[in-house]
C-alpha cells in the first residue's frame, strides 16, 4: 500500500535522495574527526607528560641538590670526616641538617649516620631532633653502593630505630638514600637519608590528567608504584601485562593501543632516567575519554545536519503534497461519486494535464447523472428498507454469525490482523452471551481476557505487555465468570499511562499452601491512587454487599466482590493496594470450597 501512492513514492525518493549522502557525509566526517583529534590528543598527552616529567625532574633535582649542602659547608664537611670531638661539632651537625630541612621542599625528617663515631642524628618536622650512638640504633640503607644515590617508594615513616619521636605529619614519604662518600680519600664517611612528603609530587602530578576519566601512574623499575591516580602508592609492585610492556619498551617515551586487563584504550608513557632513579611516567586515556571531543564535535554537527534535514523533510513533503494534491481532489471525488453522491462536484482548478483530466471525467458524469439518478435513488430506497426489516431481526446469534463470515471475507482479502480482531470479538460475543453458564473453568475466563487484551493491544499498539504466571495444572479449575475482565478492564479505564514507554498487565495464580484457596493477582504499572483514594476504595469494599443490595449494577470492584460474596458467603474476599514501585494491584481470595463442598472442577 505503501508504494501503491505517487505522494509516497515521490516522498521517499526525495527524502533517500537527501538523507543518503547526509548520511554518508555524518559517517565519513565522524570517521576523519576521531582519527584527527585522536593524533592530537595523544600529542598533547604527549607533551604535557614531557612537561610533568621536567618539573618532576626539577622538583626531585632541588631536593637532591640540597643534600650537597654537606659537601659544601667546609665546617661540616670537616666534621663528617674527622667524626664529633667537641661539642660544638653537635651543634654544627644540627645546624647544616636544620638548613637542609629549610632548603629542600617537603621534607618530613633527616636521618644522618656518621661513621667515624657511629652516631646518628635525626631531625623530624624541623623541630624535634635525637642522636644516638650503638648498634641498636644503627642503620644503613640497603642496597646502598658508595658513593651512590637512590629513591625508595613509599612508604610510612619511621624513627629508624631511634626511640620515641613525635608522630609524623604524613602517611607516606619518598627516602632519598645517599652514601656520603669522599672521593680524594676515597673513604665513606656515613649515609645521608632525607624522607620528603608526597605533597609536592602530587601537586605536579594531579595537574597531568583529568581525574575520574584517564588513570596516571608513576613506576620505578620494579614495578613499585610512585604515584597512582586510584591512590595506590607503596613498595608492593604492581603486576599486570600493560605494565611490563611499559617497563620493558626500548624508547624513551611512545604510545600504543591497548585492549586487555579490563582497559581499552592508549597508553602513553614517558621514561625519567637520572643516576638516582629510574621511573616511568604512564598515562592510560580509555577510549570513551579519547574519543569524546570527537563525539562532541559529531554531535554538533549533527545537530547542524538534523536542523537542515528537518527543513529538507518539509520542503519534501511540501513540494510532494502540491504536486500531488490534484490527484488526491480527483480520487476523492471519485471515492464520493462511487459511494453514491452523484452531484459530487470534482473542484481541481487547474489547466494542466490534471485540470483537464478532471473536467472531462466531471462532463461524462454530468451526462450519465441524469439517466441513473432516479433508479439509483429507487434501488437506495429499497436497500433501506430491506436494511430496516434486517436491523429489527437481528438478534445476538446473527451478530456472531455475521462477525464470523466478516472475518472470513478478511482472510480471503488477506488481512489477518481484521481477521483476529473480528475473532477476539466474537469470542468475547460467545462468551457473554452464555447466560446460562455462572461458572466456568479458569482457562476459559483467561481464554476471554487475552481476546480482550488483543482488541486493546490493536488500539496502543506494542505500548502494551500482558504476562500470565501460574502452573498449567490450575487451569481446569472452576470460578465465576466474568471476574479477570472487569479487573483489566479496570486499568484502562483508571491506571493506562500514555507516557509510559510500556503499559503492562500481569495476572498471578496460585493455591494457597494447604490448597484451600486460590490466590488471583490482576497488577499493573499504572498510575496508582493516592492513599486517600485507596482508603476510600478499601472502604467502599467493606460495604459491597450493602452496595449490591442498593441496586447498583457495572462491572466495578464492588461488583465483582458482591458476586463473590453472594456465592460464596462471606469467605471470598477482594483486596486493593498499590505497588512498591508504581501501579495498582487487585487480589482475589477465592475458596475452593463452597458451603462444605468441594468446588465443580478442582483437583484437590
Amino acid at each position: 500500500m505503501l508504494f501503491n501512492s505517487i505522494r509516497n513514492k515521490m516522498i521517499i525518493f526525495l527524502l533517500a535522495a537527501t538523507l543518503i549522502p547526509i548520511l554518508a557525509s555524518i559517517f565519513i566526517t565522524y570517521s576523519l574527526t576521531t582519527s584527527k583529534v585522536t593524533e592530537e590528543t595523544l600529542k598533547s598527552n604527549a607533551d604535557l607528560l614531557f612537561q610533568g616529567k621536567t618539573n618532576l625532574l626539577n622538583y626531585l633535582n632541588g631536593i637532591h641538590q640540597a643534600t650537597f649542602i654537606l659537601y659544601n659547608d667546609s665546617e661540616l664537611f670537616d666534621v663528617l670526616e674527622h667524626g664529633i670531638k667537641l661539642y660544638t661539632d653537635n651543634q654544627e651537625i644540627y645546624r647544616g641538617l636544620s638548613l637542609l630541612s629549610y632548603t629542600a621542599k617537603d621534607v618530613e625528617q633527616l636521618h644522618l649516620y656518621i661513621r667515624k663515631n657511629d652516631l646518628h642524628f635525626l631531625i623530624v618536622n624541623d623541630r624535634s631532633s635525637k642522636n644516638f650512638m650503638g648498634d641498636n640504633g644503627k642503620y644503613i640503607p640497603p642496597n646502598l653502593s658508595k658513593g651512590n644515590s637512590y629513591i625508595e617508594p613509599p612508604h610510612r615513616p619511621d624513627n629508624y630505630g631511634l626511640g620515641n619521636l613525635p608522630k609524623p605529619t604524613t602517611d607516606q614519604v619518598i627516602s632519598f638514600h645517599s652514601s656520603l662518600y669522599y672521593l680524594a680519600a676515597k673513604e665513606e664517611l656515613g649515609t645521608l637519608s632525607v624522607d620528603v612528603r608526597m605533597d609536592g609530587i602530587r601537586t605536579i602530578v594531579d595537574q597531568l590528567y583529568s581525574a575520574g576519566k584517564e588513570e596516571l601512574y608513576i613506576l620505578d623499575e620494579n614495578k613499585h608504584v610512585i604515584y597512582s591516580s586510584e591512590g595506590k602508592a607503596g613498595v608492593e609492585p604492581l603486576e599486570a601485562t600493560w605494565v611490563t610492556k611499559v617497563l620493558q619498551a626500548i624508547p624513551v617515551k611512545d604510545n600504543f593501543a591497548f585492549n586487555q586487563d579490563h582497559f581499552s584504550g592508549e597508553i602513553i608513557y614517558e621514561k625519567m632516567t637520572t643516576p638516582y632513579l629510574k621511573w616511568t611516567i604512564i598515562k592510560r586515556i580509555p577510549n570513551e575519554t579519547l574519543h569524546q571531543t570527537a563525539r562532541e564535535v559529531a554531535l554538533i554537527n549533527s545537530g547542524i545536519v538534523v536542523l537542515f534535514l528537518i527543513l529538507t523533510i518539509l520542503a519534501t513533503v511540501i513540494i510532494a503534497f502540491q504536486l500531488t494534491a490534484p490527484i488526491k481532489k480527483l480520487i476523492r471525488s471519485m471515492n464520493q461519486i462511487q459511494s453514491g453522491n452523484l452531484q459530487a462536484t470534482i473542484d481541481v482548478a487547474r489547466k494542466d494535464e490534471f485540470g483537464i483530466l478532471a473536467r472531462r471525467f466531471q462532463l461524462a458524469m454530468n451526462t450519465i447523472n441524469e439517466l441513473i439518478i432516479r433508479e439509483y435513488e429507487l434501488e437506495l430506497a429499497r436497500k433501506t428498507n430491506e436494511l430496516n426489516v434486517l436491523q429489527v431481526q437481528t438478534n445476538p446469534h446473527f451478530m456472531n454469525n455475521a462477525l464470523q463470515s466478516i472475518g472470513t471475507l478478511a482472510l480471503q482479502k488477506q488481512e489477518p490482523e481484521i481477521y483476529n480482531l473480528i475473532a477476539s470479538l466474537g469470542k468475547m460475543m460467545r462468551y457473554s452471551m452464555n447466560a446460562g453458564e455462572p461458572i466456568v473453568t479458569l482457562a476459559r475466563e483467561l481464554d476471554y481476557v487475552k481476546a480482550y487484551f488483543a482488541l486493546q493491544r490493536q488500539r496502543f499498539g506494542e505500548q502494551l505487555e500482558y504476562t500470565v504466571h501460574m502452573d498449567e495444572a490450575l487451569l481446569k479449575l472452576q470460578i465465576p465468570k466474568m471476574i479477570l475482565q472487569p479487573l483489566v478492564e479496570n486499568y484502562f479505564k483508571h491506571g493506562f499511562d500514555v507516557q509510559l514507554e510500556t503499559g503492562t498487565i500481569a495476572i498471578y495464580v496460585e493455591l494457597s499452601a494447604d490448597k484451600a484457596w486460590l490466590w488471583l493477582e490482576v497488577s499493573d504499572n499504572g498510575k496508582g491512587i493516592s492513599e486517600d483514594e485507596l482508603k476510600a476504595l478499601q472502604e467502599k469494599l467493606l460495604h459491597t454487599k450493602a452496595a449490591w443490595e442498593n441496586g447498583e449494577s457495572g462491572i466495578g470492584l464492588a461488583n465483582i466482590l458482591s458476586r463473590l460474596k453472594l456465592y460464596y458467603n462471606e469467605t471470598a474476599r477482594l483486596e486493593v493496594v498499590n505497588n512498591k514501585q508504581n501501579g495498582f494491584s487487585i487480589v482475589l481470595w477465592i475458596p475452593l470450597e463452597k458451603e462444605g463442598e468441594s468446588v465443580e472442577g478442582i483437583d484437590r
